[in-house]
């Protein structure tokens, strides 16, 4: 039986987990549009996501600096997102 979500994921909500995987997406998309820059590839790549990957990055920095930023918007529901993005 497969399980959509992980629901007991502790390692998944720290932050700077969450960063690390952020940073790993968006070396891997730099890489790709280098390469369709140099060989002329011409690959579609997810500009948007990179864009909210850098948006969601600010986030959980300012977050580090003060756990009261964007109070409104608990870690689970940024880990979900960023999740999702990492993953497009």
């Amino acid at each position: 039986m497969l399980n959509s979500k992980l629901n007991s994921c502790t390692d998944c909500v720290s932050i700077p987990g969450l960063l690390e995987s952020i940073d790993c997406r968006l070396t891997e998309l730099a890489k790709n549009q280098y390469n369709n820059i140099i060989f002329e590839l011409n690959r579609k790549l997810p500009f948007e996501a990179m864009f909210d990957l850098v948006h969601y990055k600010q986030i959980l920095l300012y977050r580090i600096c003060n756990p009261e930023y964007a109070g409104c918007t608990s870690t689970s529901k940024i880990a979900s997102r960023v999740k999702l993005l990492t993953h497009k």
